[in-house]
């Protein structure tokens, strides 16, 4: 019987193997369906960058001296002189995957071609039905390791358009599926975020290639406008274990305002790719040269449809103006994100799990479901809503792969450290000049005040009795009493 058993192979999945090997004695393996490791295969455009530093690699941030460390990947291939020249800490997109590649053929924990039919509860742990080129082999294991990720969202319209006019209508995960498409007519992008400013920016300079290409770019997002993703040091410690601590103890309703207010922190555009779009712009317009570009801003979808021509006509409204209006176009990226799906192999589980009002798992601060069965389940990217921002952020991912890690071993392979890593204040606990009021306490009936003037009165006779019974030891009894007035400070704020 396996100790645990890992459904899936992304990132994080992977960054937790790699910091298991050679730690522990547990008994444990990772199934994947694909061949090999490769991270967003439709999305390694040319010269495109991670949105985090090269420290949000697999281990780094909680074991910086592992031998899977990015760095340690550009010393194995005698690029370490190179990387420091560059002087850049966002690495190329296809590096990444190259670097994961490397980590992957190393952990000999992976299965790959093999596909996760269902999980069946048992008395004690699960049994795993797997189906390995076209053979079915069952496993039994203590505990589980759901890192399947999201997978490609359409709105429903576009989805039956897809059905229809599957080369003519994408997400932007099979971009780069197609990317030899000859393209002509009017080519239209979807969305506000990096993954649609990329695309954008690669159909931009195809538009170049007059002798494959002739058509019209159009971008249309929903958003209020094309800005930058919020990148300022203190916008990103939204992304450490701080911010997640605090966001997990706050109300349920208090969790969903946060994310509708944070869109920015992880759906933008970076500002590099924003200013490189508007130079492609600017320089293609020097002496009066077609832009063939057009961008709207604050379009709602409301409809899509395949015309008996081919084309497909997209339904819009103008958020500002309440005008519809519809476009035909003959090729259609969307770049709208990712959702978690309802994983067909957790069917037997779902009578067990505990779900919130929305219908998503429950989920301890722990990153465990909440279900009645003999046996954790532990899940890595599937807790936005219990965990805030952070959670599909990689760097965020050796943190928490770690913290599952110590669970599975029973004892404390990684220290976390309980250290403040930000310098704001999440938690207003945190500023010892604070008094915490409830709504019956008035500004001038604090009870922090009330209390600390109770205290000091209490000490004041206790002062008198010691310099009347222990006048020979005064400073002692100083000492005394100043560190329990310190005491009584902090707890009671």
């Amino acid at each position: 019987m396996l100790d645990f058993i890992g459904i899936g192979l992304g990132p994080f999945n992977l960054s937790l193997a790699s910091l298991l090997q050679n730690k522990s004695a547990l008994n444990y393996a990772f199934f994947e369906q694909k061949a090999q490791f490769d991270w967003h295969a439709g999305m390694q455009l040319p010269n495109t960058v991670l949105q985090v530093p090269f420290m949000a690699d697999l281990v780094s941030m909680v074991d910086p001296t592992s031998p899977f460390s990015f760095l340690n990947y550009l010393r194995h291939h005698q690029r370490l002189y190179k990387f420091y020249f560059l002087e850049q800490p966002h690495i190329p997109r296809c590096e990444y995957n190259h670097y994961c590649q490397w980590v992957a053929e190393q952990l000999d924990c992976i299965e790959y071609q093999s596909r996760v039919l269902m999980i069946e509860p048992q008395t004690i742990g699960f049994k795993v039905l797997v189906e390995s080129e076209g053979i079915q082999h069952s496993y039994l294991c203590h505990h589980l390791l759901i890192g399947s990720g999201n997978v490609p969202y359409l709105p429903e319209c576009l989805a039956k358009v897809q059905q229809q006019q599957p080369q003519k209508c994408l997400h932007s995960a099979q971009y780069m599926t197609h990317a030899d498409t000859d393209l002509h007519g009017d080519v239209v992008v979807l969305g506000s975020g990096q993954s649609a400013a990329e695309v954008f920016i690669d159909l931009f300079d195809k538009q170049q290639d007059e002798a494959n290409h002739s058509f019209d770019l159009h971008w249309f997002t929903r958003s209020q406008g094309f800005f930058p993703m919020e990148y300022a040091p203190l916008g990103l410690e939204h992304f450490s274990p701080d911010y997640a601590q605090h966001f997990y103890d706050l109300p349920v309703e208090k969790k969903e305002q946060q994310l509708q207010q944070q869109a920015l922190l992880y759906k933008g555009i970076s500002a590099k790719t924003i200013r490189e779009i508007y130079q492609k712009f600017y320089h293609r317009s020097i002496a009066g040269q077609s832009l063939q570009t057009h961008l709207h801003s604050q379009c709602d979808l409301k409809d899509a449809e395949v015309l008996d021509t081919q084309k497909i006509r997209l339904h819009f409204q103008h958020r500002a103006t309440a005008q519809s209006f519809h476009l035909d176009c003959d090729f259609l990226v969307a770049a709208t994100g990712y959702f978690t799906p309802d994983f067909g192999f957790m069917q037997l589980l779902k009578p067990y799990i505990e779900f919130d009002h929305k219908q998503r798992w429950q989920i301890t601060e722990d990153y465990r479901v909440v279900h009645h069965l003999n046996g954790h389940i532990f899940v890595q990217n599937q807790e936005m809503h219990s965990h805030g921002v952070g959670t599909p952020d990689l760097g965020l991912g050796a943190y928490r792969a770690a913290t599952i890690i110590n669970q599975l071993a029973e004892r404390q392979i990684y220290e976390l450290g309980q250290q403040v890593q930000t310098f704001q204040h999440f938690n207003l606990s945190q500023n010892p000049k604070i008094c915490i009021s409830d709504d019956k306490t008035r500004s001038d009936d604090c009870l922090c005040e009330k209390a600390v003037s109770k205290n000091h009165s209490i000490l004041k006779k206790t002062e008198q009795n010691a310099i009347t019974t222990h006048s020979g030891n005064r400073s002692a009894n100083t000492r005394t009493q100043t560190a329990s007035v310190h005491s009584t400070y902090e707890k009671l704020i």
